[in-house]
């Protein structure tokens, strides 16, 4: 009996060490993966600010030069035949300035470290109706004073993925955007009236984009202490809502 009782203390013991190595493990692919994490947001303001200042600036002197071209054109005895040329060069060089800033936006929207998450929502539902078509319906809660930068950045590329997923597979023309505190929590809920899927076959389904898009949906969420739920049927639309512990600003 004695023996038997020794070597259920020892298994014990073993299974208490192999628990708080597992429970270390998991801290450390959690921190690990929370780097990593920043490590991609640091690198989209790195390349929006790249896109902005360099290529922007390029661009806009490029514009610039074009339309003094324009302007004198017209001393040239060939002003008749370059003329058309020469607009449709002034208006490609503005599309492509239009373009490199509005990318540069979406990389890393600067209104987002600038003045938080309740304006880089707004600005994110005007870009998409004015973009897209997509009218999104804005209800935000408690959201004045900032948040925690992490916590900031997290909430916004949610609903944005959430409202990609909508234009990409809902086919709907508009959604509902819902962000609120909640006790200690901060709480989303994004829907449509679009066509609707299976979620539970989506998320263990083939690697389709949608079923990535909310895998990694669901895997941020957890690395923040989150989690994340999905309603859904075809034909019936989609709610996401999610709810996140709030960490204090520093």
């Amino acid at each position: 009996m004695h023996e038997i009782v020794d070597r259920v203390r020892h298994i014990t013991r073993e299974n208490e060490r192999l628990f708080q190595r597992l429970i270390e493990g998991e801290r450390r692919f959690r921190g690990l993966a929370k780097a990593v994490w920043k490590v991609q947001e640091d690198e989209r303001r790195r390349l929006a600010r790249e896109l902005h200042d360099g290529l922007g600036q390029t661009l806009t002197a490029l514009t610039n030069q074009l339309e003094r071209l324009q302007q004198k054109l017209g001393e040239r005895d060939d002003a008749a035949e370059l003329a058309p040329r020469l607009a449709d060069s002034v208006e490609m060089a503005r599309l492509a300035l239009n373009e490199s800033r509005e990318l540069s936006r979406l990389l890393r929207p600067p209104v987002l470290d600038d003045l938080g998450l309740e304006a880089a929502l707004s600005w994110l539902a005007r870009t998409l109706e004015q973009r897209a078509g997509l009218r999104v319906e804005l209800t935000l809660s408690g959201l004045a004073e900032r948040l925690d930068p992490d916590l900031e950045t997290l909430v916004f590329r949610l609903v944005q993925e959430a409202l990609t997923n909508v234009l990409r597979h809902a086919g709907a023309d508009r959604a509902q955007v819902a962000v609120s505190r909640a006790g200690g929590l901060l709480e989303l809920r994004i829907s449509d009236g679009g066509r609707g899927f299976d979620p539970d076959a989506t998320l263990v389904g083939r690697e389709t984009a949608t079923g990535l898009g909310l895998r990694g949906m669901r895997d941020r969420l957890e690395l923040f202490g989150g989690r994340l739920e999905i309603a859904s049927a075809p034909g019936r639309g989609t709610l996401v809502s999610a709810a996140v512990p709030l960490l204090e600003a520093p």
